[in-house]
């Protein structure tokens, strides 16, 4: 099973010159960052990234398919994570 670093660590090492890709890995980070910290409600947590997640897929049309199936697979991982702890 992987881990929530090595999600953290694939959301890092996404660039991209679409801001929007940029910034979604961006906002995943730190709200695991917050979630792990109590920050944030495992609910909370899940919904923000789950709406990242759709938002992102909504913009399937862009050019950058490898960084958005990056992002969709650490969020997969970190949700799946969650919900098991």
């Amino acid at each position: 099973m992987s881990t929530v670093q090595e999600h953290q660590d694939s959301l890092a090492s996404v660039s991209s010159r679409n801001p929007d890709v940029t910034d979604a890995a961006g906002k995943v980070h730190e709200y695991t960052t917050l979630c792990m910290q109590g920050q944030l409600s495992k609910q909370e947590y899940i919904e923000l990234v789950k709406d990242i997640q759709r938002q992102l897929n909504i913009n399937e049309h862009m050019v950058e398919q490898d960084n958005l199936i990056l992002i969709n697979t650490a969020i997969n991982g970190l949700i799946n994570l969650a919900s098991i702890a």
